[in-house]
């Protein structure tokens, strides 16, 4: 789609709370350049911290609206952190386009509401979630696990996907769906729900009645492990 592109690899200190996982979070940075000379990327943008934030940094983006909700409540100023770095990078090299992942879909609103907000001029694309024949989808994180504990966290996505199975049957009372939830990932051991949510797909309010488009989104502990998952349902 561009003439040029560049592929960003930071791990960014401000998307984490002191008690979280950032000192063990998987680093990957040769397998990541090897995986992208193979296509072709003409330009890696691998600064340090110090780089983007200097000492006396005090300057951060604050969405107020969108990050209230699903993984805002559970890790409050995780999207400050987020919104900040994307703007300093959009400052640095005022793309033309942005590509993020529909896996992070919170995510993936607040940054299109970023770009409207703030007049970037660039043109955000959604990439769909990849996953593995199982339905895990990919992340980092999965590689806290083993190939079994891999497989038994599909049952993430499987679970996801009898909520879909749901409302295709007419099911529309978001209670009654988020049981169908818990019950298929309740019925297996090592899984501790963070939160289930089925919310509107504009405002990301949760919803009582599906009576409009939603995002069902997950967090779930699977042992020490927290994961995330979601789709889109069109009513």
């Amino acid at each position: 789609m561009c003439d040029t592109t560049v592929v960003t690899l930071f791990l960014n200190p401000a998307q984490f709370r002191i008690d979280e996982d950032l000192d063990q979070y998987p680093k990957t940075l040769e397998a990541d350049i090897k995986l992208l000379e193979g296509l072709d990327v003409p330009l890696v943008f691998i600064p340090d911290t110090k780089t983007m934030y200097t000492k006396d940094h005090s300057f951060y983006m604050d969405e107020t609206l969108l990050s209230k909700y699903q993984e805002g409540i559970s890790r409050p100023d995780f999207f400050k952190g987020v919104c900040t770095i994307v703007a300093k990078i959009f400052n640095i090299f005022d793309p033309s386009h942005a590509f993020f992942g529909e896996k992070d879909a919170q995510q993936l609103h607040i940054i299109k509401k970023m770009i409207a907000d703030m007049n970037y001029a660039t043109a955000l694309v959604p990439c769909p979630t990849i996953r593995d024949e199982r339905g895990l989808a990919l992340s980092s994180r999965n590689q806290y696990l083993g190939p079994a504990e891999q497989k038994e966290a599909a049952l993430i996505y499987l679970s996801l996907m009898r909520v879909k199975e749901a409302l295709d049957e007419g099911q529309k009372n978001a209670v009654t769906l988020k049981k169908t939830f818990k019950n298929s990932l309740m019925g297996a051991s090592g899984f501790r729900i963070d939160y289930i949510s089925i919310a509107s797909s504009q405002t990301l309010e949760e919803v009582q009645i599906v009576d409009q488009d939603i995002l069902v989104s997950t967090a779930v502990f699977f042992g020490n492990i927290r994961l995330i998952d979601n789709f889109s349902y069109t009513t």
